[in-house]
């Protein structure tokens, strides 16, 4: 497994944390998903034979959130 963050300052609630955090857990390899509203953060923890991080920003950018 290896781990990735993203910046996400569109993340303004807890309803959008929720949104970008099941989206994400949804994707193949992706072992963990953790969401900080205060810091906006997205940290990830995947399987890279599987998914890549420019995968897991592609899907967030899809679901309408800009990512860093």
């Amino acid at each position: 497994m290896e781990r990735t963050e993203f910046n996400v300052p569109s993340i303004s609630c807890s309803i959008c944390a929720g949104k970008v955090k099941n989206g994400i857990s949804e994707m193949n390899g992706i072992n963990s998903v953790d969401v900080d509203l205060k810091t906006q953060m997205v940290k990830v923890e995947y399987d890279p034979s599987s998914v890549q991080p420019k995968d897991i920003r592609k899907k967030v950018q899809e679901m309408g959130y800009e990512v860093i």
